[in-house]
């Protein structure tokens, strides 16, 4: 959608699914593991560790993972320069694992806010009386920080389009 690779209303259906798998994802975690077994008391729901970092360092962190992500996407998997084909899932999985890498001590590493929504919504209506409702409570800041991420890796692929344009015709 800000890439202008596809149609707006493909990507709020495509946001939809994801949102809906997200929740029916972790309603089969709820399924599989009773409260007393639900280690992380939220169903994984992504948890900014306040003790070590700030709102500020996870946004940066969220935004420069996503950041990342999408460029590497762009750039092997859309771009008509890319000559990767079916191994463009390479590049794209390092790219998921470097974020993880860096992330998983800071936030557990959202890097996509519809992954962070199904636990976060679904262990906050669960009811365990041990329940972390802290996944609700930083469910904004793993939207917003990939959502700028994103827009950045958009707009960065907008400003070299005309140049891709001009590479493919030569």
């Amino acid at each position: 959608c800000l890439g202008g690779e596809l149609p707006w209303l493909q990507g709020a259906v495509n946001v939809a699914m994801q949102l809906l798998g997200s929740t029916l994802g972790a309603c089969l975690l709820m399924a599989v593991f009773p409260c007393h077994m639900d280690k992380t008391k939220s169903l994984g729901s992504n948890i900014i560790n306040h003790a070590n970092y700030s709102i500020l360092n996870v946004l940066v962190a969220e935004a420069m993972g996503t950041f990342v992500l999408c460029t590497t996407v762009w750039e092997v998997a859309v771009s008509p320069l890319s000559k990767a084909g079916a191994l463009a899932v390479i590049p794209i999985g390092f790219a998921v694992f470097l974020a993880h890498t860096v992330m998983l001590p800071i936030d557990g590493c959202s890097i996509n806010p519809t992954r962070s929504f199904g636990p976060a919504l679904v262990s906050h209506v669960r009811g365990c009386a041990a329940n972390d409702a802290a996944g609700m409570r930083d469910l904004w800041v793993m939207c917003v920080g990939p959502l700028l991420g994103a827009a950045a890796s958009a707009g960065v692929a907008k400003v070299f389009r005309p140049l891709r344009k001009v590479a493919v015709a030569e």
